[in-house]
């Protein structure tokens, strides 16, 4: 992971440990604006957005989503 998860606990990072220990590989670039890539097995996620909060919750829903759409096949 590109970016250190305890020192942004406040910032949306939860959400993205829950996809670490959900066997997502993740890398997270915090700058001007948020840039998270996320990939598990053939799914791949990029999501960017005005703080790493936003870009946290918009990945964890995609992958959410993308992880029922995937159990029956």
């Amino acid at each position: 992971m590109a970016t250190n998860l305890a020192a942004n606990a406040r910032a949306g990072s939860f959400l993205l440990e829950l996809l670490h220990l959900a066997g997502w590989q993740l890398q997270v670039r915090d700058s001007d604006g948020a840039r998270i890539r996320a990939r598990r097995g053939v799914v791949e996620l990029e999501v960017t957005g005005a703080s790493l909060a936003e870009a946290a919750g918009t990945v964890f829903a995609r992958a959410m989503r993308s992880s029922r759409s995937n159990r029956g096949s």
